[in-house]
């Protein structure tokens, strides 16, 4: 590097022959050079390391997250393999279900068979009635609650007579109206 004392006597003669004007800007710009120089002769090697340090453990971090990444692909690819063959499994199970149902069908005894064509629609049928009478009864238990709900909003309307019930009964008349 440069001698210290050689930049000093040097500057000192481009002061004295008025090569360099030294005024308030020039301070400040020898200043900041100084301050430059000081810092990077002083704090280089702390900064350096510091840098280095800092590298260090973003490569540590990089390289445990694809590591990571990587186990978590490898996992993907593993169930996913698993599974590949998935639908044609069970395309092979419903044909081994078909013939095996064909194979008992085909052992199992024609009085066993005839018998049982003579319950089943009897129960189809009970079926199918019980579904009707439990909807009949579903339709009157909900209209029977309607009309308890309506005659409840009559009640509170007329005995309590709260503006939220009188309001609700303007709104409902002047919609009937508008049906009119």
């Amino acid at each position: 590097m440069l001698n210290f004392s050689f930049v000093i006597i040097f500057s000192f003669i481009l002061v004295y022959q008025n090569i360099i004007i030294l005024n308030e800007e020039t301070l400040i710009l020898v200043c900041f050079i100084t301050f430059c120089f000081l810092i990077h002769n002083k704090l280089s090697k702390s900064v350096h390391s510091n840098f280095d340090d800092q590298s260090i453990s973003i490569k540590i971090s990089i390289e445990s997250s694809l590591n990571l990444l990587l186990k978590e692909l490898l996992t993907n690819i593993k169930v996913q393999s698993n599974y590949k063959g998935l639908a044609t499994d069970f395309k092979n199970l419903g044909d081994h279900f078909l013939k095996l149902s064909f194979s008992f069908l085909d052992r199992v005894p024609l009085q066993f068979v005839k018998s049982h064509k003579k319950i089943y629609p009897k129960k189809l049928s009970f079926t199918s009635r019980l579904e009707k009478q439990t909807t009949k009864l579903i339709a009157l238990l909900i209209s029977h609650k309607l009309a308890k709900i309506v005659s409840l909003k009559k009640f509170y309307a007329r005995n309590f007579k709260m503006n939220s019930f009188l309001c609700i009964d303007k709104v409902m008349l002047r919609e009937y109206f508008g049906t009119i």
